[in-house]
């Protein structure tokens, strides 16, 4: 196992010790804070706690301050584990060969993050759950995507021939099957559980690359919470940056399509005027007809 590999497996080994720290807290949490509410409905029953008041405001208020350390434990469990997240993916950014990071956007878990390299032009994805990192040129981003509860909210993708034919192609190989599955889903209009950005590159191992900004396992967030608009406007923005990224390989491919152009028409013009001067030079004699026939299979190649 390389270096890289075995870093990656320590580390991910120590946040699956920190998960199972924060379960078994989270656990203890929602035990006392049951039991807590339990001796409170008892304590209101009874009048104050039938034939053992004391006991039973002991029980609550011991109760009552275990939730609050099991919860203070989670907190100080998540930001540890938050923080060791940073560092890796720190480390694993810095290990890329001949790349510089210059802007970065994390998903919620802090399992994946996207890094553009504006200097060298390329954008990575790390993901913590993987020890091989992916890096790729602005021309390989072929669509970018925001989805709320797995529908379709706005998208961008490539334009110029060349990018339309790369994704066509990816598209006809599966992925579209997979994004319009997902657009056919249905949401909620009040409440959102989840928010992502899927960006499709030109990798027919791995083309899409999802990271969530907005994630719930319960009711949602209501659209007017600061944390949906928190979670969408990231979203938001990351997308509209790939949108410029896209645009601009775009442009240099536009601007490569004219410049061909351009050289072949030059070429086109060049060649027949050589063969009026070769034809001009025949009709007054200078060269043979066997010469003229010699130097125009020349032109003509």
């Amino acid at each position: 196992m390389n270096a890289k590999k075995l870093a990656s497996v320590r580390a991910n080994n120590e946040f699956g010790g920190n998960n199972m720290n924060q379960k078994r807290n989270g656990t203890m949490f929602l035990v006392s804070v049951s039991m807590t509410f339990i001796f409170f409905i008892v304590l209101i029953m009874t009048g104050g706690g039938g034939d053992y008041p004391t006991v039973m405001w002991i029980l609550f208020i011991g109760f009552g301050i275990s939730s609050l350390y099991f919860y203070k434990k989670a907190k100080e469990i998540l930001e540890e584990k938050r923080i060791e997240k940073q560092h890796e993916t720190v480390e694993r950014l810095q290990r890329l060969p001949n790349y510089k990071s210059s802007q970065e956007y994390t998903s919620v878990d802090g399992d994946v993050t996207l890094s553009i390299d504006e200097t060298n032009k390329k954008i990575s994805f790390v993901s913590l759950n993987s020890y091989k990192d992916k890096v790729y040129s602005y021309h390989d981003i072929l669509k970018s995507e925001i989805l709320t509860d797995g529908v379709s909210v706005t998208s961008t993708n490539r334009g110029s021939q060349l990018g339309g034919a790369l994704l066509g192609g990816l598209l006809a190989g599966g992925v579209g099957a997979l994004i319009g599955g997902l657009s056919g889903s249905t949401t909620s209009q009040e409440k959102v559980k989840k928010v992502e950005l899927n960006i499709i590159v030109n990798d027919t191992v791995n083309p899409i690359h999802k990271i969530v900004f907005l994630e719930s396992y319960f009711s949602g967030y209501a659209k007017d919470s600061q944390e949906y608009k928190d979670g969408y406007n990231t979203a938001y923005h990351c997308h509209q940056l790939i949108g410029v990224l896209i645009r601009q390989a775009d442009e240099e491919d536009k601007r490569k399509e004219i410049s061909t152009s351009s050289s072949n028409s030059q070429g086109n013009v060049s060649v027949a005027d050589e063969l009026r001067k070769l034809v001009q030079l025949k009709d007054e004699g200078i060269i043979s007809g066997d010469e003229f026939e010699a130097q125009k299979k020349k032109l003509i190649g």
